[in-house]
């Protein structure tokens, strides 16, 4: 089945809708995605972990994952979601407090679904999908991205199918935004949008510096978790993309701002004997 899709269908198998349940009573949405860390291609063995913005569970008394069911031969059943309800608190943050950050181990949840014979379908990413600096430097400042989430929890809801956005990096990958790894994007993003991987996909033909190139690439370059926009004051200010749903007092100029894919490696040395 995953051989016959294409790139903008699998990356849509990678995503979690997040739904929290905050200990001061209110509820809000967000977006996570699987990636497996620490593979190992000799011995057939890797991490998978759930990452997602901090501020989308922080303060979560009850947590709920929507993946997505499949059927007896492994093929997924679009029409079917499958919920796991989460109410522990064993989520990792990033090694670096002030990244936004946090992922949670999911081999114990799916080893007890195997066991009970319950079959979900999900494509996990890879961090060979994370760009490195050669890669980045040959970049354009100017690179189409994609962005995958559940902006105010808007979804398919039918086809249990996140929404797919499109937008240009505003900074050039290679570089540090404001001093830090990040990168500033023009995209339209809303609420519920944190935590959303973004991509830069290309299906048939892409420009590089040197010409045009007939093919596919893809690449993750980061993880959506703020943007800028006015106040009802008219001041502009930058905020992190609120998960809790609240009255429009605020307009978004459709500029986000993503953390650099690479410090998902950072992670990995978490778990590194």
């Amino acid at each position: 089945m995953v051989n016959k899709m294409n790139l903008s269908e699998l990356i849509t198998y990678s995503t979690v809708l997040i739904k929290c349940q905050y200990n001061d009573g209110t509820s809000g949405s967000g977006m996570g995605f699987i990636i497996n860390l620490c593979e190992n291609k000799e011995n057939g063995t890797c991490i998978p972990v759930l990452i997602t913005n901090n501020h989308v569970v922080e303060n979560s008394v009850k947590t709920v994952f929507d993946f997505c069911s499949a059927d007896a031969a492994g093929n997924p059943i679009d029409t079917e979601p499958f919920s796991i309800v989460y109410e522990g608190n064993d989520w990792i943050h990033h090694p670096d407090k002030d990244v936004d950050l946090r992922c949670l181990l999911l081999a114990k949840v799916l080893k007890r679904l195997d066991e009970n014979q319950i079959k979900i379908f999900y494509v996990p990413l890879t961090t060979e999908l994370i760009p490195d600096e050669t890669v980045l430097s040959n970049l354009s400042a100017m690179e189409e991205v994609v962005m995958v989430g559940y902006p105010i929890g808007l979804s398919d809801m039918y086809n249990h199918k996140p929404i797919i956005r499109k937008g240009i990096t505003s900074s050039h990958p290679k570089r540090n935004y404001q001093g830090k790894k990040e990168t500033l994007l023009d995209i339209t993003c809303y609420s519920g949008s944190s935590g959303s991987p973004i991509f830069i996909l290309n299906q048939g033909s892409y420009a590089t510096t040197n010409g045009m190139v007939v093919g596919n690439r893809i690449y993750l370059i980061g993880v959506l978790y703020g943007g800028y926009e006015f106040s009802s004051a008219g001041a502009l200010q930058y905020v992190n993309l609120p998960n809790v749903p609240v009255p429009v007092t605020h307009i978004p100029i459709n500029l986000g701002v993503m953390i650099k894919a690479e410090r998902i490696f950072e992670f990995e040395n978490l778990f590194k004997v």
